[in-house]
């Protein structure tokens, strides 16, 4: 063996399996020991874009794991506290010679990691990185096209994914955890973390956890057996992969030959996994876009001020009955249809004219399946400003999406109940028949005018 002892640290790849950082310790180290470290930049309430939904998943999964670890006469140590400061204290109490763990590309994972090279180098511990949280490591695009540009095109950035090598899903036949020695100030258990760090919701449109993880992919091959055709209809049943596959219960590898060996390599489905590298690839080049537009032009705009609007679209009380259905149904369940996204998200910057940044900033608080590059790659999609962007004068229709993705009202009327007795047609033009009922608010602005106002503010920054 090449080291006796090493320190895996979990993060977001929650399982034992296809793990590459811990299949790797395994392959290199006698014992090995694994700890995850609860801090308080994402679990306490200093964290502006803490999602306290994201948090009982990832809490689900963790009890899960501990259990299967211990099964397999090991230990899932847990702390709380500063990454760095936390392993330097493990260190000093065990003869750790290795830390493994797999790498991460937001800007806050780097700080984090290169505070632990820094530790590794002053303690003179090795450290051994994988890539396990996409299918490709950033930097197999060179960064650059063939015509010397960073891809900022989905198109030729999808092409050359498809010429290359995805690597396949390790298989580790025996574990050999040990545990860790010493008590620690930073000890906590998930019992702690859950009653001092979230609240509970039982309405989550997922339960976390390998288990459910692998039995959800399973199930996905049902329910996207016709994804290229349903894909948009508001009332149909989504896979739910997202919230297991940005915790890692399962691989994303597991997950991209389960999809190629159902629907083939070219399908639809394969494809809309490749946004998802995408936006990691944007982010990685671009850090700034947590705080900028990626095309900085657009961060001239005017924003409106409007915070009574801005409350009403995130209450779901905009009077818009397919808007205020995809917010309910976030605020609930901590989930939202792919198309409602991009219907709420159009309908907050380009109708009522607010930065996209809060709205980023609000699914960030409220989404079982937070991906940060995903959601920020999302909303400067919609705003104008980002990668691969839609055209400012592109503007969705709040009633036309309506009527084209949820024509009986079926999803509406299950999360707007006000109008569970009325006609689908009159949902669906709202503005007009409002006054008919008294049973749901009227639309909070006039949609033609307010486009042509969006218009107009965009023209202003060309």
């Amino acid at each position: 063996m090449k080291y006796e002892n090493g320190l895996f640290i979990f993060r977001r790849d929650l399982r034992l399996e296809d793990n590459k950082a811990l299949i790797d310790a395994h392959k290199k180290c006698k014992n090995v020991h694994t700890i995850f470290v609860f801090t308080p930049e994402q679990i306490s309430s200093t964290n502006d874009f803490k999602s306290n939904n994201a948090i009982l998943f990832m809490l689900q999964s963790l009890k899960e794991l501990e259990t299967k670890i211990s099964q397999k006469k090991g230990k899932l140590s847990l702390y709380y506290g500063k990454n760095s400061v936390v392993l330097r204290e493990i260190l000093e109490k065990n003869d750790i010679d290795c830390i493994f763990f797999n790498e991460d590309i937001t800007p806050y994972a780097q700080t984090r990691d290169r505070e632990i090279y820094d530790l590794c180098k002053r303690e003179n511990i090795q450290y051994e990185v994988s890539q396990d949280y996409y299918l490709l490591h950033p930097l197999h695009f060179s960064e650059k096209t063939e015509k010397g540009e960073i891809y900022y095109k989905f198109t030729p950035f999808y092409e050359k994914t498809m010429k290359a090598k995805i690597e396949p899903v390790s298989q580790l036949s025996s574990f050999k955890f040990d545990i860790i020695s010493g008590k620690s100030k930073y000890d906590t258990t998930l019992q702690k973390i859950t009653t001092k760090y979230t609240k509970p919701n039982t309405k989550l449109n997922v339960e976390g956890g390998r288990i459910n993880g692998k039995k959800i992919l399973q199930n996905a091959v049902k329910k996207l057996k016709h994804y290229g055709k349903e894909r948009d209809f508001l009332f149909i049943e989504t896979s739910h992969l997202s919230a297991p596959i940005k915790f890692g219960c399962v691989s994303i590898r597991e997950v991209y030959y389960h999809f190629v060996k159902a629907f083939g390599k070219n399908s639809e489905i394969v494809r809309q996994l490749m946004w998802r590298e995408f936006y990691m690839l944007v982010l990685f080049h671009n850090p700034q876009v947590y705080k900028k537009s990626l095309n900085e032009k657009y961060d001239k705009i005017k924003w409106s001020s409007s915070n009574a609007n801005f409350e009403a679209w995130k209450q779901g009380k905009t009077g818009y009955p397919v808007v205020d259905a995809c917010m309910r149904q976030l605020n609930t369940t901590g989930y939202m249809h792919n198309r409602g996204r991009l219907i709420v998200a159009s309908f907050l910057v380009k109708i009522l004219h607010i930065d996209w940044r809060k709205g980023e900033k609000y699914f960030a608080q409220q989404l079982v399946d937070y991906d940060p590059a995903s959601n920020n790659g999302n909303w400067q999609w919609i705003s104008g400003s980002g990668a691969n962007n839609q055209p400012y004068f592109r503007i969705f229709n709040p009633w036309l999406q309506s009527e084209q993705y949820d024509k009986q009202a079926i999803f509406i009327k299950k999360w707007v109940s006000e109008l569970k007795n009325v006609d689908a047609k009159h949902i669906h033009k709202w503005y007009e028949h409002y006054k008919d009922y008294n049973v749901y608010v009227k639309p909070i602005v006039d949609y033609d005018s307010e486009k042509e106002k969006s218009l107009t503010m965009y023209k202003k920054i060309f």
